[in-house]
């Protein structure tokens, strides 16, 4: 009689969790609701993103026309290479440690006058000369102001 109730018992507990599986906390909760070979393609649910941006191409706000200039933090250009529909931000500020894009820095240090980055989206893969100087009159790119900027620096050594 001990049997038969022992086996009953073990029969039942089967049945209960037949459907589940896994041990542990979180063994009576069920992995899948489909049978295998069943399962929906995955892209079937998912909206794929488009890839053009939201904004125009070109630079994007005004931010490139504010008449404030940042901290000169090298006196040579980068060169970088942009990918078609990447936004990139700029240092207009000169505190970034990832040098000439931003990195937020700018909400981090005191700085007297409000720089902000410039944002930019190119049209097609190019490469462009980003200033790190912070003196160009055409932001983000090179204009070749880090050469009166470099003189200055070295008219300012030699006098001390």
């Amino acid at each position: 009689m001990v049997n038969c109730t022992l086996i009953k018992r073990l029969t039942f507990t089967l049945k209960r969790s037949s459907g589940k599986s896994g041990w542990g906390p979180y063994r009576n909760v069920r992995k899948g609701d489909h049978f295998v070979g069943t399962e929906p393609h995955p892209l079937k649910y998912h909206v794929l993103q488009d890839k053009k941006p939201l904004h125009k191409y070109g630079l994007q706000g005004t931010h490139h026309l504010l008449p404030y200039t940042g901290k000169v933090s090298s006196t040579l250009p980068t060169r970088a290479v942009l990918k078609k529909d990447k936004i990139y931000a700029w240092c207009s500020c000169g505190y970034s440690g990832t040098q000439p894009l931003c990195d937020g820095s700018h909400l981090r240090y005191y700085i007297p006058t409000k720089l902000r980055p410039v944002r930019f989206i190119p049209d097609k893969d190019m490469e462009v000369w980003f200033c790190n100087c912070k003196q160009t009159k055409t932001r983000p790119f090179c204009d070749g102001s880090h050469r009166e900027v470099s003189s200055k620096l070295k008219k300012a050594e030699e006098d001390k």
